[in-house]
């Protein structure tokens, strides 16, 4: 003997209306997410990559004691570097995505006599972010390279400085072993920048 279900229609039909507008609601969710993710996909293939590489001089002096206005055995020198001095930097200018350092060193030049650095600090400020590295005890001659790492996550707040597109002051400060010497510091940062022609968001 077989036995039968009898379904209403009009109960089905309804059901059936709000199973295919689930459906629908779900692809189309789908569908939206697919597209942002492949428009950034695609945005960033056309990401530009190129490599800056920037220079500045600070020229410093232990006064001799007894000059009038200055402390013997101090130093204290500053210079401006301009993020948009590099031409491909300029010609991108807010289409910059972001600066990556790859590397931060100095080296003494012109040095009048050999000495050491008791204590130093080089500083790299913007407003108000800084980043700074303090180093002690090193022999400085003609050609005398410092490495400035990124230990302390120095690098990230160069980048964002970087990043401002601003001016930005360096400064060198600290206190030697003689007095009467003079020196210059050139400090060189190389980074790689990448842009995007839709723009840096």
């Amino acid at each position: 003997m077989k036995y039968y279900t009898y379904i209403c229609p009009h109960y089905t039909y309804p059901l059936n209306r709000f199973v295919m507008k689930l459906k629908l609601i779900l692809a189309s969710v789908m569908l939206i997410g697919l597209t942002f993710s492949g428009c950034e996909k695609v945005k960033s293939l056309l990401d530009v990559h190129f490599d800056t590489h920037y220079t500045v001089d600070m020229n410093l002096s232990v006064p001799v004691p007894g000059s009038v206005g200055n402390v013997a055995s101090t130093f204290q020198g500053s210079a401006t570097i301009n993020p948009k001095d590099n031409a491909e930097v300029a010609k991108y200018g807010k289409l910059i995505k972001g600066f990556d350092i790859s590397s931060a060193t100095g080296t003494f030049k012109n040095v009048s006599k050999a000495m050491t650095l008791v204590s130093a600090e080089l500083s790299i400020t913007s407003g108000n972010q800084t980043a700074s590295w303090q180093f002690s005890n090193l022999s400085i001659t003609n050609g005398t390279h410092i490495t400035f790492d990124n230990s302390n996550g120095q690098w990230d707040k160069v980048n964002a400085i970087l990043g401002s597109l601003e001016p930005f002051t360096v400064t060198l400060s600290g206190e030697t072993d003689k007095d009467g010497v003079s020196f210059t510091m050139t400090l060189a940062i190389d980074a790689t920048v990448t842009a995007n022609p839709l723009g840096s968001k």
